[in-house]
């Protein structure tokens, strides 16, 4: 019970940080919303969807699941800065000092980044809805996509964590965002990947993002299936990177704080 009441007081302390900084907030929630509306009003026109200029209406159908995970790819830059902010003002050692339990600290971080990870996806999925966007997925789908944003949202806090206790200063801990937001971009989460050239191209039908991306779609759109070999690719890279990266998190983790 102690246990729970400290992950509780901790992860309640990381979100409130997020959601009374204007810099998070703008960052990760109004962000991917201003970008959602530049993409469809400006550019929605004039993109070709299935080789084909079917206007703002498709465009936002086609795009609005990569912008879901955008504005997650930008939240976890905000969960290495809180780490790392933790780590360098000495809040990690003092707590590692008293009798709380090693995994809490770490786990407090994953469970917040989580929950404001889904405030994000929450924020822009209403504003497409406003803008008209409608999803045709079942019930069935909802949750399978909820379970995928969640799983997501773990896998992406688990790989900053390294990055995060690395960094000597917040300005590099969220570098690696960068990468995220880089591999979405050269994915179908925002222009589908037929046009692009052939290098980038073989990049980018090769890369982790892409069939997360086309999960997502799929889940939304109700054209899901577990067979479907997007899905089992997003399978295979969500826990390889789940486990490949707990691991040098864990490690990391040990390196920094082993005399304490």
């Amino acid at each position: 019970m102690n246990t729970i009441k400290q992950l509780s007081t901790l992860t309640s302390r990381i979100v409130k940080q997020n959601l009374t900084s204007s810099d998070t907030i703008i960052t990760t929630v109004l962000t991917p919303i201003f970008m959602l509306l530049f993409f469809v009003y400006v550019m929605g026109d004039s993109i070709l969807v299935h080789g084909v200029s079917t206007g703002r209406s498709a465009y936002l159908a086609y795009a609005l699941p990569g912008f879901l995970l955008m504005a997650m790819a930008m939240g976890s830059a905000y969960t290495a800065l809180r780490i790392n902010n933790d780590k360098v003002k000495g809040f990690m050692t003092r707590l590692l000092s008293m009798p709380t339990k090693r995994w809490v600290i770490l786990g407090a971080h994953i469970l917040a980044s989580t929950i404001f990870m889904l405030i994000s996806v929450i924020t822009v999925l209403i504003t497409g809805i406003i803008l008209g966007y409608r999803p045709q997925a079942s019930l069935t789908d909802l949750g399978l996509f909820l379970l995928l944003i969640v799983v997501f949202a773990i896998v992406i806090t688990v790989v900053a964590i390294p990055f995060s206790l690395t960094a000597k200063d917040f300005n590099g801990a969220g570098s690696f965002s960068y990468l995220l937001i880089f591999l979405l971009f050269i994915s179908p989460a925002f222009i589908p990947v037929a046009g692009m050239a052939k290098p980038i191209r073989f990049f980018a039908e090769n890369q982790p993002m892409t069939p997360i991306v086309a999960t997502t779609k799929a889940l939304l759109n109700g054209s899901f299936t577990f067979s479907a070999n997007s899905t089992l690719l997003s399978i295979g890279w969500l826990l390889g990177l789940l486990l490949v990266f707990s691991y040098f998190s864990f490690k990391r983790y040990q390196q920094v704080f082993v005399n304490i």
